[in-house]
């Protein structure tokens, strides 16, 4: 049985995997593959933004970020009951994440800071570490929309090659992304403005799609989807553009 398959009566691939492994026994053939699914979806989705939060925040002291970061995945992250706990938790699954690696380079803090002192006999005192924890969640956060954003356009750009519609995702490209004119592009193509401004919207939707299912798939809740999408957009300055197709 493939592991990204599954009944749909389970709301999410990851929340299928997750079945899948506790349903199959870790020590099955089923069960390891689609534990080994799930870590490697964690790793690529989140080693990023997990990265930039560490080199932003106090955790930084503790060593080389892709060291603690490796550590968090190989210790936590990886562990069947780290995904299980955030399935109860309610939270999306980024926020759980920077949750957990904050927990877990403070865990490592402590331990480094009590054998310190045991061996000059001082007193514990708690971590009072200066960094800007506000712009290491902002440096995570737009790593992993960075990611989410990617991912989006690579499915979209692979469903409009199934579509024979490459030209409309490149307009959309070379006007959001880049910011060039309908007027610029339309004699390239060989296209009106306004035909142009068609084909954006065709993508636009389409990523906008793409996007949602991802949030969907991570715990973003229905009502936060739309907020979390312009977020997505927001973090690389083209909330505007996607949404202006005239």
């Amino acid at each position: 049985m493939p592991v990204d398959h599954f009944p749909s009566t389970h709301a999410t691939w990851i929340d299928a995997q997750l079945t899948i492994a506790e349903r199959a026994g870790a020590h099955t053939e089923h069960g390891q593959s689609a534990q080994r699914a799930l870590q490697q979806y964690l790793m690529q989705r989140y080693h990023a933004g997990l990265r930039a939060y560490v080199t932003r925040s106090s955790l930084r002291s503790i060593g080389e970020p892709d060291d603690l970061v490796g550590g968090f995945f190989a210790e936590r992250a990886c562990k069947s009951d780290f995904l299980n706990s955030w399935r109860q938790s309610g939270l999306s699954l980024r926020r759980w994440m920077m949750t957990g690696i904050n927990l877990y380079g403070k865990s490592i803090i402590r331990n480094q800071t009590r054998d310190r002192l045991r061996s000059i006999g001082g007193v514990d005192l708690e971590n009072g570490g200066l960094a800007d924890e506000s712009s290491a969640e902002q440096a995570f956060e737009r790593a992993w929309a960075l990611v989410v954003l990617n991912a989006a356009l690579s499915q979209v750009h692979a469903e409009l090659a199934a579509m024979s519609r490459l030209e409309d995702f490149w307009i959309f490209r070379r006007r959001v992304i880049q910011g060039e004119s309908y007027e610029s592009i339309a004699p390239s193509v060989g296209r009106t403005p306004q035909q142009c401004a068609g084909g954006t919207r065709f993508v636009t939707d389409r990523l906008r799609e793409a996007l949602r299912n991802a949030l969907s798939e991570e715990g973003v809740p229905d009502r936060d989807i739309g907020v979390s999408i312009t977020d997505v957009y927001r973090a690389f300055g083209i909330n505007k553009r996607v949404n202006d197709h005239n």
